[in-house]
């Protein structure tokens, strides 16, 4: 098993930065971050992620040798880690969700996020994971926080450690058997599966009406429309109907 490296940060801009700009450098694979405090955190899509002290922000380097058109689905492969960990750590399994591609929710509000930064030959995975406080996301999703699911002390150095191993033990069986070794088990966390959805692929195109089938065998979102069943790797957005 690798031997991860983290390295503790007061502050920084964020750690998905300075992991990058490690990487850039030569730094190895398994070399991790995590801050007590960004300054200029964000999500997906340059969204805010406001990263208040006593929250979990984490980002490590990964060098996949799988093909690059396949990296996109470490994003979902990372969110069912944190989901992992979570259940380990004692919240209760039936009210986590993973919502594609990058969310872990519980009792369907937002507790983790992954960002996912790509170089020629180097991932930064990015995690954020609200522990003891409950930012507003300027997004219609509420929030919700570690502490509020479990009892006792928290420490969040240890469950960084927890997440990086869970996330580099799944990332290592992903570049062995590939993604469908996890499609069942992503799927029975999936959330709103069997909903109806409407997605947007692209700003140019009509909107699609369909039923949400879960996760398909190369990663993407899954929906039949009519009789048609289609696999998207990427999509504008999607709502919930």
């Amino acid at each position: 098993m690798l031997n991860i490296n983290l390295n503790i940060l007061n502050v920084c801009t964020s750690t998905n930065d300075i992991a990058f700009n490690a990487a850039l450098n030569g730094e190895v694979e398994g070399t991790s971050y995590l801050a007590h405090t960004q300054t200029e955190g964000r999500g997906r899509n340059q969204n805010k992620w406001t990263s208040s002290k006593g929250n979990l922000f984490l980002s490590t380097i990964i060098k996949p040798k799988s093909d690059k058109s396949l990296w996109h689905q470490l994003s979902v492969i990372v969110g069912f880690s944190i989901v992992q960990v979570l259940v380990d750590l004692g919240v209760n399994s039936n009210l986590i969700d993973l919502k594609w591609p990058n969310d872990v929710l519980v009792d369907k509000k937002k507790i983790s996020g992954v960002l996912l930064e790509s170089s020629d030959n180097f991932i930064i995975v990015g995690i954020g994971l609200n522990i003891l406080k409950t930012p507003i996301l300027e997004t219609k999703w509420a929030t919700t926080k570690l502490n509020d699911h479990l009892k006792g002390s928290i420490n969040i150095k240890n469950i960084g450690l927890k997440i990086l191993n869970k996330v580099f033990y799944n990332y290592y069986s992903w570049e062995k058997f590939g993604f469908v070794f996890f499609k069942e088990d992503i799927n029975k966390k999936m959330f709103n599966i069997n909903k109806n959805i409407i997605i947007n692929v692209n700003s140019k195109s009509n909107l699609l009406n369909g039923v949400f089938l879960g996760i398909g065998d190369s990663g993407g979102i899954k929906v039949k429309t009519n009789s048609k069943i289609t696999e998207y790797l990427s999509v504008e957005n999607f709502t919930f109907v």
